[in-house]
């Protein structure tokens, strides 16, 4: 409804304040994600961690756009492939801690398996590992959401991440 709508807007103009992305970009990239068909209060959270991703790959605003709006499009698939990591690479982000992250939180999830590739296979060649379709858009989500701050603790464990991991992404936040 409305109050929602407003009070994610409210949400993210606040936060709009702590970074170099105007709150233009994020209400432009919340809607991307919500026509794709994310919840508003799930898309806000996912912006949020989409945008300390970028920054802290140094990422520019308009990078941030294209790959945002090319993420948007994977996220209404339901996969992540090649094509749109790529995109996320091509403005900087996607690095190692975000391979890694990205693959505790599949493995925790029961991607991985006989029909897809296992994580150590997506560790040693992520990119390759792609076109197993295991990066899901609820691991892409988790991941972000998690980024974000707006995960707890159980949220994580009932994910099956471990105590170590759930401390590592903490840590990995405050960076």
């Amino acid at each position: 409804g409305l109050q929602q709508v407003t009070s994610a807007l409210d949400e993210l103009n606040e936060y709009a304040d702590k970074t170099i992305y105007n709150f233009g970009d994020m209400t432009r990239n919340i809607g991307l994600f919500t026509n794709a068909g994310i919840g508003v209060e799930s898309a806000t959270s996912m912006i949020k961690g989409f945008s300390n991703e970028a920054a802290a790959s140094g990422t520019n605003a308009q990078g941030a756009a294209g790959a945002a709006y090319q993420l948007s499009q994977a996220l209404s698939a339901g996969i992540i492939r090649l094509m749109d990591w790529r995109s996320l690479q091509n403005v900087g982000m996607g690095n190692k801690n975000m391979q890694n992250g990205l693959i505790e939180i599949a493995q925790a999830m029961g991607m991985f398996n006989s029909e897809t590739t296992s994580a150590e296979e997506a560790s040693a060649n992520f990119n390759g590992s792609l076109e197993k379709n295991w990066l899901s858009a609820d691991v892409m989500s988790s991941y972000l959401r998690i980024m974000a701050g707006d995960m707890t603790a159980a949220e994580q464990a009932a994910l099956g991440l471990s105590d170590a991991q759930i401390a590592a992404f903490a840590n990995q936040q405050k960076m």
